[in-house]
């Protein structure tokens, strides 16, 4: 058990338990003079007498009531003495004082010790009071160094940010935490316009999206108002409490907001180390906005790189124009098909735009002949996938789909290449882009034959099942909707051939 949380007996307690071990009848009462606790019974039997137990409620209840601390004299029996600590007290009776003597001396001795244990009480109070601050502190700087550590992972943008507001909620002593980014060009795809809630604001969500995005569209850096009462603004006069918010900025534009409130524990006003702590967050939160930023305008960048590398390839033969990026869109849309994520369905599309890279290394009088290639020139043509795994080895950002690159012509019955691969062994990235660039290559024009018909297409790739294909690849290609990608062949213009080459493939 945690010692802040054990009972710690108070000074009335204390002093009730040495009084009866001194043999002294002693009530230990409340603060309205009920008594909580009678006079042991190993004290004088006038600790039963029912007068003095009615005299030590009303010495207790006035010397609670007024402060009056003096002894009390009970005609006939003796006298009383209020021994009084914080919140209860203790009533001590002593019988009648012999000749010459007095209880001054005694109840002085038995004041001085409830004097110093109430300075101790006092003192033990602000020991558990610092070290419980000293344990939030803790808490609070270590839940800071978490944020830091969830906001450099590899989770989605969204999704790290939920984590954010569930560890500050459950560090912080608030009912609900909540950021919110504004539908601005200036904030990132993955995070604009979105609102993640942890907790409970006890407003109906409606009403709690509506404020808060108004809020943040209307915030700016230099009008912000850190903590806001409930006569202030709707949404604290909705929380009935107070909210602290504080702004997200990016390139000194606000861009979101943290937002806390409902404040819970003995003292419901938000203090400084809250504010100082939701600052914090926001500062952590403009500087993780800044990094993805900066990541997607570099991945912007790679990818734009790499369109404009395979349309070079692409620009090599007229009839393969669009060819990578159809093979791309293909790849992606079989990738969902086939049950993969939204992430890993992305990483699939780019090893399909890239997959044809290393046909930079075959000559375009190969690439542009129009009839049947000699042994030469097709073992030319079957060196483009091991030439395009050199050329892009060595780019981290493509790492993962290199496997497509190097395979997506290796054959499920064993007879591609350029490995020989069979089954299972060929990566499933690659599996997926041979069946896409199989049947954009029957599907378009090429200088060697025109584009064949789509039924014709359909029933060769279910032919091939098996022997060519993955039979799994095979069956989620006969569920997809081609018309997004029938748009973009008619786009490119690569459904037909110039009617002169087409009169003379079919010659």
């Amino acid at each position: 058990m945690n010692p802040l949380n054990q009972r710690i007996e108070s000074v009335p307690e204390i002093l009730w338990r040495r009084c009866t071990q001194l043999g002294l009848p002693a009530w230990h009462c409340d603060e309205f003079g009920a008594v909580i606790t009678p006079p042991a019974t190993n004290t004088t039997p006038r600790a039963d007498n029912a007068a003095i137990a009615t005299a030590a409620r009303e010495v207790s209840r006035r010397a609670r009531a007024g402060g009056d601390m003096r002894p009390f004299m009970l005609e006939g029996v003796g006298t009383l003495l209020p021994l009084h600590g914080a919140g209860t007290g203790v009533v001590l009776a002593l019988g009648p004082a012999g000749p010459g003597t007095s209880h001054d001396n005694l109840w002085t001795l038995l004041s001085a010790m409830r004097d110093d244990l109430c300075e101790g009480e006092r003192t033990a109070g602000l020991l558990r009071e610092f070290s419980g601050k000293l344990i939030q502190s803790y808490e609070e700087t270590y839940t800071l160094f978490r944020v830091m550590r969830l906001l450099a992972s590899s989770a989605a943008p969204a999704q790290q940010i939920h984590m954010v507001c569930r560890n500050v909620q459950q560090t912080l002593p608030f009912r609900w935490v909540a950021v919110a980014f504004r539908e601005d060009d200036r904030v990132v795809a993955d995070l604009r316009g979105h609102l993640v809630l942890e907790g409970d604001p006890g407003i109906p969500m409606a009403d709690f999206d509506r404020i808060l995005r108004t809020m943040t569209a209307q915030a700016d850096e230099d009008g912000w108002t850190r903590v806001m009462a409930p006569a202030d603004h709707e949404l604290p006069a909705l929380a009935r409490a107070e909210i602290v918010c504080d702004p997200i900025t990016y390139n000194s534009a606000v861009i979101g907001m943290i937002v806390a409130g409902n404040k819970s524990g003995p003292d419901s006003d938000i203090a400084s180390p809250e504010m100082q702590f939701i600052d914090a967050v926001a500062d952590f939160l403009g500087t993780f906005h800044e990094n993805i930023a900066r990541f997607a305008e570099q991945r912007a960048m790679s990818l734009g790189t790499l369109h404009a590398l395979s349309a070079a390839i692409d620009a090599k033969d007229p009839y393969t124009r669009g060819h990578s990026e159809r093979v791309a869109f293909l790849s992606q849309l079989l990738a969902r098909e086939m049950g993969m994520g939204a992430e890993h369905a992305e990483r699939v599309r780019i090893a399909g735009l890239v997959h044809d890279v290393g046909k930079i290394g075959v000559p375009e009088r190969i690439l542009t002949k129009v009839g049947g290639l000699t042994a030469e020139e097709f073992a030319a043509i079957k060196r483009h996938p091991e030439t395009g795994y050199e050329i892009l080895k060595g780019i981290s950002l493509l790492g993962d789909t290199l496997p497509g690159v190097l395979h997506h012509h290796e054959r499920w019955d064993g007879k591609g290449y350029p490995h020989g691969l069979r089954g299972e062994s060929i990566p499933q990235i690659a599996r997926i882009i041979g069946l896409a660039d199989t049947f954009d290559a029957m599907s378009s024009s090429r200088s060697y034959r025109p584009a064949l018909p789509r039924p014709l297409v359909r029933v060769e790739i279910a032919r091939c099942a098996g022997s060519q294909f993955d039979p799994a690849v095979a069956e989620a290609f006969k569920r997809l909707d081609l018309s997004g990608y029938d748009a973009l062949l008619e786009k490119q213009g690569a459904a037909s051939p110039d009617p002169a080459t087409a009169q003379a493939v079919a010659a």
